[in-house]
């Protein structure tokens, strides 16, 4: 069951459970095929409720999505996150040198320009003039350091590793951004295989295609569709944070 972290006639915020897409073609479970279920499922007698995703988390990233429950509220909320009026905030866990380097930046606000790669699931970092370059910036602040348990990417022999939890603001959205641009600067966040850490996270079995990486949406503000009321909702980390 997905949680549901607030409620209203117009619009639910969720915090969204990783391995699960936002939204797929017919026959695959998403974010928003599950929920139709969930709430229907409360009461067949009324018709099939509408659930609209106006924005998206990675199938590998937990966190707070909003969910319009009428087309009125999924315009108003997409041209929220259009006109960049939504604030969001994430957590990710990104290794640290094993004798805890103070060398490493405890906070940065970070510019690059990146592109998708065409045919693939990835996006890459690319100099201003490339062709489909993209701005993408960021600012992060470390929070605190912790010792975790994993296994590295080729079996399932748990390791202990030294990490930091960082908060991340979003100035622009590119496709994969935070990851991408964390691991260029050779941090690449706990369980992103995609982009180079040798560590698995939650949840390995080996041969997996995917498994959850440590980037969770900590928290999202907005104006409500309805009435414009200011709104932030913060997401619990899943079973397994360090802070759990």
């Amino acid at each position: 069951m997905i949680e549901v972290l607030f409620e209203h006639p117009w619009f639910l915020v969720i915090n969204k459970p990783s391995g699960v897409l936002t939204q797929a073609v017919p026959g695959i479970d998403s974010v928003q095929t599950l929920l139709v279920e969930q709430l229907w499922s409360q009461d067949r007698a009324l018709p099939k409720p509408f659930i609209g995703m106006p924005h998206r988390l990675d199938r590998v990233t937990s966190g707070a999505m909003i969910v319009a429950r009428n087309q009125r509220a999924l315009k108003r909320l997409s041209d929220q996150f259009a006109t960049r009026v939504v604030s969001k905030l994430y957590h990710a866990l990104v290794p640290i040198s094993s004798d805890g380097s103070s060398s490493i930046e405890t906070e940065a606000h970070w510019r690059d320009t990146m592109r998708k790669v065409e045919n693939e699931p990835r996006a890459e970092l690319v100099p201003p003039e490339a062709e489909g370059a993209k701005e993408a910036i960021l600012r992060f602040r470390e929070i605190s350091r912790h010792e975790i348990s994993t296994s590295n990417s080729e079996d399932a022999n748990p390791q202990d590793l030294h990490v930091r939890l960082v908060e991340i603001e979003l100035e622009t959205g590119r496709m994969h951004q935070i990851r991408l641009q964390f691991s260029s600067r050779n941090q690449p966040i706990v369980g992103d295989v995609l982009y180079g850490s040798p560590y698995r996270w939650l949840g390995f079995e080996p041969g997996e295609r995917e498994s959850p990486i440590a980037l969770h949406a900590y928290s999202i503000g907005f104006r409500n569709p309805q009435n414009g009321e200011q709104i932030s909702i913060q997401a619990p980390y899943p079973q397994g944070w360090p802070l759990v």
